[in-house]
């Protein structure tokens, strides 16, 4: 099941899995209830590592980027 990106005028961005079938309806945020947009993400084409950090040293992603799991890049855990 596909995770998109929402982003609710009062709580801020969050991450749901929804069937595709759902994928053009509004989410529901999951702290106030109210339905919230999706965002449109762009695809991490430069061949970074799991964390966000290039070849190149760059590093720390997206900033406010979180895992799945809730966590910011360099969390302990595996993804």
């Amino acid at each position: 099941m596909p995770l998109y990106d929402y982003r609710c005028s009062s709580c801020g961005d969050f991450r749901a899995f929804r069937p595709m079938a759902e994928s053009s309806a509004a989410g529901v945020c999951p702290t106030c209830g109210e339905p919230s947009e999706r965002l449109i993400a762009t695809p991490f084409l430069a061949g970074g590592d799991v964390h966000g950090s290039t070849a190149a040293g760059g590093g720390g992603g997206h900033i406010g980027f979180r895992h799945a799991c809730g966590h910011s890049p360099g969390c302990s855990h595996s993804h």
